[in-house]
């Protein structure tokens, strides 16, 4: 980030940020990062030596030596806000003035996506408050809680409060790429989009509380039968491996419903009080940027998603790209592929509306429907160098390490030469120090891999296929890190 992008990134200080060493492995690791730091090139930390038995992976922390960091990677290492709700909410009030003096489209931007993280943090109270009175009058149990009606996992307003600011310092470094020209404004904050209409509003507040008395019952009786789904039988097919054979987050029925599926957008935004998107747009930036370094002798850029379940970052990736990008997605899930055909269709035709009322007129098929493949991220179905940029968004989380390795072979050999590669995950061990004495419980989701990630060095997996490393960029629980061939 140069310039004007500065401004939206607030000091840690600004932000009541406080650096929290909450246990001795983020100690040394600071320690390390101190005392290395002058011999790192500008923009980059220097890795620390683990030889050492003693000090735990931080791949984090090693990555940043092999990366251009985006100044958001700091700005996140760094921020803890200790504060109180009274001066969290403060300080969202600073983030909503200095969008305010941006103009009409600040403050649009501004009201749209605060309005979203209401809607979803009602979503949180009321799935807390149905699991609640589930768990007292269904199950008639009389330890269902105090009466009063407790915020998610029973935090606090002031750990409420700083969730809040998170999703806003979020939303501020995304408006500040939108700025710079780096990606267009998320397509679907228009009014008329369909999210944003009552009756979808209120039929997926539905969906979700039904969901989220479900996910919470088993989370707290953690339990083996409740992660198994109904293609765990010996007999189901080999398409689908074991580690997949698993309710992933308690949903009901893993990937493998309709009704996960669609569910699933609402139970992620409200998960992240509404700072997913924001969080996987860190995604886009190198692939926009190689389509606009193309020529148009090339002929039209190929693009694959890997897992890209209900297809919703797809139609963002679409949106910032020629309308002649040939695109192409992978799942295991056949029901989320069937979402995934849904929102791409609603993208285009969106779209279309779009260009015919500002630019030219298109017909119906001048953009190409996405092109969606089951298939395992561990044995792509494509040609080597078969795509100009792969991108693969929240998977490697929930895969064990060995098939990270494999999936990350394989997205190196579709690859062409001179090609992107960005994978887009959750923080690990290293990236944000103050986090990292909770960072595990995540686990406690029916994650059964999520420790391992956590240490995992993921860019290895990518430099061992002969990738170069790039560009790393962190917004808040999310890192982008991006490869070259």
């Amino acid at each position: 980030l140069n310039g004007a992008s500065n401004a939206f990134i607030p000091s840690p200080s600004s932000a009541r940020g406080t650096i929290s060493k909450l246990h001795s492995a983020t100690a040394v690791a600071d320690e390390i990062a101190v005392a290395t730091d002058t011999a790192a090139s500008p923009g980059t930390a220097a890795a620390p030596d683990n030889s050492d038995p003693r000090i735990p992976p931080s791949p984090g922390l090693n990555e940043n030596a092999l990366f251009q960091c985006d100044p958001s990677v700091e700005f996140w290492r760094d921020f803890y806000s200790d504060g109180t709700a009274q001066e969290n909410l403060q300080e969202i009030a600073n983030i909503a003035t200095r969008f305010a003096a941006l103009g009409p489209d600040g403050w649009r931007y501004w009201i749209r996506h605060a309005g979203r993280s209401g809607y979803f943090m009602g979503n949180a109270a009321l799935g807390t408050l149905g699991g609640q009175l589930h768990k007292r009058l269904v199950s008639n149990d009389d330890d269902a809680g105090s009466g009063q009606l407790q915020l998610p996992i029973n935090i606090n307003s002031s750990v409420a409060t700083r969730l809040v600011l998170e999703a806003f310092l979020c939303y501020e470094q995304d408006y500040a790429k939108v700025k710079e020209g780096q990606y267009r404004e998320p397509w679907d904050m228009k009014l008329n989009h369909r999210q944003s209409s009552p009756i979808n509003i209120l039929t997926q507040t539905g969906r979700f509380v039904n969901e989220a008395i479900g996910i919470l019952a088993r989370r707290n009786r953690q339990r083996d039968e409740d992660k198994n789904i109904w293609i765990t039988d010996p007999a189901t097919s080999s398409l689908y491996p074991e580690y997949y054979q698993t309710a992933f987050h308690y949903q009901t029925d893993g990937w493998m419903s309709k009704r996960s599926a669609d569910v699933y957008e609402t139970s992620t935004e409200t998960l992240f009080l509404g700072r997913q998107d924001a969080m996987q747009r860190t995604s886009l930036p190198p692939i926009a940027q190689l389509s606009k370094n193309r020529s148009s002798k090339e002929g039209p850029m190929k693009i694959l998603e890997i897992a890209c379940g209900t297809g919703r970052f797809m139609s963002s990736i679409r949106d910032n790209l020629p309308l002649d990008t040939e695109c192409t997605a992978v799942d295991l899930s056949p029901y989320y592929l069937d979402a995934a055909r849904d929102n791409d269709a609603y993208w285009r035709k969106t779209r279309r509306e779009e260009e015919n009322r500002y630019v030219n007129s298109i017909g119906k098929d001048d953009i190409k429907p996405l092109r969606l493949i089951q298939a395992q991220a561990e044995n792509l179905p494509f040609d080597d160098e078969s795509f100009d940029a792969v991108v693969c968004v929240y998977l490697y989380h929930e895969l064990p390490r060995y098939v990270r390795a494999m999936a990350s072979s394989e997205m190196s050999r579709v690859l062409k030469k001179g090609g992107v590669l960005v994978l887009t995950d959750s923080i690990q061990i290293g990236d944000r120090p103050a986090l990292e004495n909770k960072m595990g419980d995540f686990g406690k989701m029916n994650e059964p891999f999520y420790l391992d990630y956590i240490q995992d060095d993921l860019s290895e997996h990518f430099v061992k296929e002969g990738l170069n490393p790039v560009e790393k960029t962190v917004r808040s629980t999310t890192k982008s890190l991006s490869f070259t061939k």
